[in-house]
């Protein structure tokens, strides 16, 4: 179990996010929706100590996090040029013996003998996305995994962390999209206003949807009303 304990994270003089309480089980896929900005990357930039609060506390089983237990995925990968696909997922596996890089290859149908330079935005997502879930680390926190995903890639990627949730990891997933999330995750946290705002377990997930659509609608009508 990961708990967040009345977090503050201060950036610039702003509280980016503002007294978070959540309660993150073990073997769960964790879904954090929130409009860009909400904070979703600053949630899990802390919960993976690059960031410091500037109060309140994150814990798993009772104890500080510990970095080498958990893996992230962030927004922007920086990947090494002039190694191959299959160099980078090779590199990995040696640190991580038990990791094969070919399935990855062939369920992401990466083109893993290409210069990583040469590869397309959405190549180098699932690259890196490759390369993360390989570590099969206890904790992983995935910063918007589905940006750039075709559908064929995507039904992949959700089939793969389904399977580490079986094996008993703790998966913290972000998106501003409701519908990957809704299809994988077993509850749901809304950021908004720098905090949480909402949480649905799966069962309410239909009732989500219908609250965010509707939030989200007034906040549109608002920003226009004042143009």
């Amino acid at each position: 179990m990961i708990t967040v304990d009345n977090l503050t994270v201060r950036l610039g003089g702003r509280d980016i996010l503002r007294g978070l309480n959540m309660h993150l089980t073990q073997g769960a896929i964790h879904g954090i929706a929130g409009i860009n900005g909400a904070g979703k990357t600053t949630l899990l930039r802390t919960l993976y100590g690059l960031l410091r609060p500037a109060s309140g506390s994150v814990s798993r089983n009772g104890r500080p996090l510990n970095r080498r237990e958990m893996v992230l995925l962030e927004t922007e990968v920086p990947l090494y040029e002039g190694m191959t696909g299959r160099d980078l997922l090779e590199l990995t596996a040696h640190y991580h013996p038990s990791s094969d890089p070919e399935p990855y290859i062939r369920l992401f149908a990466l083109p893993a003998d290409e210069p990583v330079e040469r590869l397309s935005t959405g190549m180098k997502r699932k690259l890196a996305l490759a390369s993360v879930l390989m570590q099969r680390k206890e904790v992983v926190l995935l910063d918007e995994p589905f940006n750039g995903l075709d559908m064929e890639s995507l039904y992949a990627a959700r089939q793969l962390l389904a399977r580490r949730r079986a094996e008993g990891a703790t998966l913290l997933v972000t998106s501003h999209l409701m519908e990957p999330l809704a299809e994988l995750c077993d509850d749901l946290y809304v950021l908004d206003g720098a905090t949480v705002a909402a949480r649905y377990d799966r069962a309410e997930f239909p009732r989500a949807m219908r609250e965010l659509e509707y939030i989200f609608r007034r906040r549109y009508e608002a920003e226009f009303a004042e143009k």
